[in-house]
């Protein structure tokens, strides 16, 4: 028995380098809803890390203040200085430039394939920066009113007519 040799008569057709999933950004061979409400989301991600002057969050590179020796012993007996080492040590992470590419083409896609449906770019746009903040129709529907499966359908139909725009314009799915 320890003498068998297996051999095989098909060649082996994986390959680690090209078949392998390596993430779940698998993009689909032609453009659909989903797909474009994903990227539509994924841009409302990466236009919330682009540095913004005059918006709280971006600014001086100094910290507001300078705190004396005096000033972090009593912080520290008040359980304060973690805090405020927390704060002054924060790093905002900047969005790639292949993200910022693909955000620049898909932030304008909503006006300019639904520019003529006015409720369908709101409901576009307001459930893609849901999507980006992590909630859902829910969330959008309380703060603008309405009802959550209206806010998304008006979403999904907007994504397919600009997915049919998409494939139109002959526009290469990523």
């Amino acid at each position: 028995m320890s003498d068998m040799l297996l051999i095989r008569r098909e060649p082996m057709n994986f390959n680690p380098l090209e078949d392998a999933v390596l993430d779940d950004d698998d993009a689909p061979s032609i453009w659909d809803g989903p797909h474009v409400g994903k990227r539509l989301s994924e841009a409302m991600q990466t236009l919330r890390l682009l540095p913004m002057p005059g918006v709280y969050g971006y600014g001086r590179p100094w910290p507001p203040y300078v705190y004396e020796f005096d000033d972090l012993v009593e912080q520290h007996k008040q359980g304060e200085l973690e805090r405020t080492q927390q704060l002054q040590n924060r790093t905002r992470l900047l969005p790639s430039y292949r993200d910022v590419t693909r955000m620049e083409a898909a932030i304008c896609w909503p006006a300019h394939y639904l520019g003529l449906f006015a409720h369908l770019v709101a409901a576009v746009n307001a459930v893609a920066l849901a999507h980006a903040l992590d909630r859902d129709a829910g969330w959008v529907a309380a703060k603008r009113g309405g009802y959550a499966d209206t806010w998304r359908q008006r979403h999904d139909q907007g994504c397919e007519i600009i997915a049919r725009g998409l494939r139109n314009d002959l526009v290469p799915v990523f």
